[in-house]
Protein backbone atom coordinates (compact mmCIF):
# COMPACT_ATOMS: atom_id res chain seq x y z
CA UNK A 1 0.00 0.00 0.00
CA UNK A 2 1.65 2.97 -1.17
CA UNK A 3 0.30 6.45 0.08
CA UNK A 4 1.26 9.55 -2.10
CA UNK A 5 1.02 12.15 -0.08
CA UNK A 6 1.24 15.83 -1.36
CA UNK A 7 0.85 18.68 1.53
CA UNK A 8 -0.46 22.21 1.21
CA UNK A 9 0.76 24.50 4.62
CA UNK A 10 -2.20 26.82 5.48
CA UNK A 11 -1.77 28.53 8.22
CA UNK A 12 -4.84 29.80 10.61
CA UNK A 13 -5.58 32.13 13.04
CA UNK A 14 -5.56 29.28 16.12
CA UNK A 15 -2.62 27.31 14.89
CA UNK A 16 -0.73 25.08 12.14
CA UNK A 17 -2.91 22.89 9.90
CA UNK A 18 -2.13 20.13 7.89
CA UNK A 19 -4.09 19.80 4.44
CA UNK A 20 -3.16 18.26 1.69
CA UNK A 21 -4.03 15.44 -1.04
CA UNK A 22 -3.70 11.80 -0.30
CA UNK A 23 -3.68 9.02 -2.68
CA UNK A 24 -5.77 5.74 -1.66
CA UNK A 25 -4.54 2.10 -2.23
CA UNK A 26 -6.75 2.03 -5.40
CA UNK A 27 -4.76 5.16 -6.74
CA UNK A 28 -8.11 7.67 -5.93
CA UNK A 29 -7.22 11.24 -5.42
CA UNK A 30 -8.51 11.89 -1.90
CA UNK A 31 -8.50 15.58 0.69
CA UNK A 32 -9.00 13.16 3.79
CA UNK A 33 -6.63 10.74 5.07
CA UNK A 34 -7.46 7.38 3.72
CA UNK A 35 -8.35 6.44 7.86
CA UNK A 36 -10.48 9.30 7.86
CA UNK A 37 -11.71 8.93 4.82
CA UNK A 38 -12.19 5.20 5.73
CA UNK A 39 -14.58 6.38 8.75
CA UNK A 40 -16.43 9.17 6.57
CA UNK A 41 -17.24 5.88 4.49
CA UNK A 42 -18.62 4.14 7.48
CA UNK A 43 -20.14 6.83 8.67
CA UNK A 44 -22.15 7.42 5.15
CA UNK A 45 -23.10 3.19 4.89
CA UNK A 46 -24.40 3.80 8.16
CA UNK A 47 -26.27 7.18 7.24
CA UNK A 48 -27.34 5.67 4.27
CA UNK A 49 -28.37 2.21 6.48
CA UNK A 50 -30.61 4.76 8.77
CA UNK A 51 -32.05 6.63 6.53
CA UNK A 52 -33.52 3.41 4.75
CA UNK A 53 -34.37 1.94 7.96
CA UNK A 54 -36.08 5.44 8.31
CA UNK A 55 -37.77 4.87 4.97
CA UNK A 56 -38.94 1.54 6.19
CA UNK A 57 -40.62 2.64 9.44
CA UNK A 58 -42.07 5.72 7.51
CA UNK A 59 -43.54 3.37 5.03
CA UNK A 60 -44.57 0.77 7.89
CA UNK A 61 -46.59 3.54 9.89
CA UNK A 62 -48.17 4.64 6.62
CA UNK A 63 -49.79 1.32 6.42
CA UNK A 64 -50.67 1.23 9.79
CA UNK A 65 -51.91 4.83 9.67
CA UNK A 66 -54.00 3.64 6.03
CA UNK A 67 -55.04 0.62 7.93
CA UNK A 68 -56.25 2.87 11.29
CA UNK A 69 -57.70 5.13 8.69
CA UNK A 70 -59.56 2.53 7.36
CA UNK A 71 -60.76 0.91 10.55
CA UNK A 72 -62.23 3.79 11.89
CA UNK A 73 -64.44 4.51 8.30
CA UNK A 74 -65.45 1.21 9.33
CA UNK A 75 -66.08 2.01 12.84
CA UNK A 76 -67.73 5.44 11.89
CA UNK A 77 -70.04 3.81 9.21
CA UNK A 78 -71.38 0.75 11.87
CA UNK A 79 -71.85 4.03 14.56
CA UNK A 80 -73.89 5.87 11.64
CA UNK A 81 -75.81 2.27 11.01
CA UNK A 82 -76.79 1.93 14.90
CA UNK A 83 -77.45 5.75 15.26
CA UNK A 84 -80.12 5.09 12.29
CA UNK A 85 -81.20 1.58 13.98
CA UNK A 86 -81.72 3.25 16.86
CA UNK A 87 -83.66 6.03 15.64
CA UNK A 88 -85.70 3.13 14.02
CA UNK A 89 -86.36 1.36 17.13
CA UNK A 90 -87.64 4.86 18.63
CA UNK A 91 -89.96 5.49 15.83
CA UNK A 92 -91.16 1.97 15.61
CA UNK A 93 -91.37 1.93 19.74
CA UNK A 94 -93.62 5.74 18.91
CA UNK A 95 -95.62 4.09 16.10
CA UNK A 96 -96.60 1.27 18.77
CA UNK A 97 -97.16 3.66 21.56
CA UNK A 98 -99.91 5.40 19.19
CA UNK A 99 -101.05 2.66 17.96
CA UNK A 100 -101.90 1.48 21.11
CA UNK A 101 -103.48 4.65 22.45
CA UNK A 102 -105.28 4.73 19.47
CA UNK A 103 -106.39 1.13 20.07
CA UNK A 104 -106.70 2.11 23.58
CA UNK A 105 -109.60 4.71 22.57
CA UNK A 106 -111.45 2.90 20.13
CA UNK A 107 -111.72 0.14 22.94
CA UNK A 108 -113.34 3.25 24.94
CA UNK A 109 -115.68 4.16 22.43
CA UNK A 110 -116.86 0.99 22.03
CA UNK A 111 -117.28 0.39 25.44
CA UNK A 112 -119.33 3.59 26.02
CA UNK A 113 -121.21 2.34 22.82
CA UNK A 114 -121.67 -1.07 24.77
CA UNK A 115 -123.15 0.67 28.03
CA UNK A 116 -125.39 3.10 25.81
CA UNK A 117 -126.86 0.33 23.65
CA UNK A 118 -127.10 -2.27 27.02
CA UNK A 119 -128.82 0.55 28.68
CA UNK A 120 -131.03 1.01 25.57
CA UNK A 121 -131.79 -2.82 25.97
CA UNK A 122 -132.91 -2.65 28.94
CA UNK A 123 -135.14 0.53 29.00
CA UNK A 124 -136.33 -1.33 25.90
CA UNK A 125 -136.69 -4.64 27.73
CA UNK A 126 -138.73 -2.55 30.20
CA UNK A 127 -140.85 -1.11 28.07
CA UNK A 128 -141.56 -4.03 26.51
CA UNK A 129 -142.35 -5.81 29.76
CA UNK A 130 -144.55 -2.49 30.92
CA UNK A 131 -146.06 -3.00 27.28
CA UNK A 132 -146.84 -6.83 27.76
CA UNK A 133 -148.25 -5.88 31.07
CA UNK A 134 -150.49 -3.21 29.41
CA UNK A 135 -151.96 -5.54 26.66
CA UNK A 136 -152.01 -8.33 29.39
CA UNK A 137 -154.26 -5.31 31.47
CA UNK A 138 -156.35 -4.72 28.17
CA UNK A 139 -156.93 -8.25 27.05
CA UNK A 140 -158.06 -9.34 30.62
CA UNK A 141 -160.39 -6.66 30.96
CA UNK A 142 -161.42 -6.58 27.11
CA UNK A 143 -162.20 -10.51 27.79
CA UNK A 144 -163.97 -9.67 31.66
CA UNK A 145 -166.16 -6.81 29.58
CA UNK A 146 -167.15 -9.32 27.20
CA UNK A 147 -168.78 -11.99 29.23
CA UNK A 148 -170.39 -9.36 31.25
Amino acid sequence: LYCIVVRFHNIKMNGDVERGVFFDEEYQIRILEVDKFNLSKGLQDNTNIFITNVQQLTALVEKYLSQIDQQVERIEAEKLRAVGLRNRVAALEEERRRKRKEQERLIGEKQEELERLMTEEQSLIKVKQEQELLISKLSDSSSGAAFD
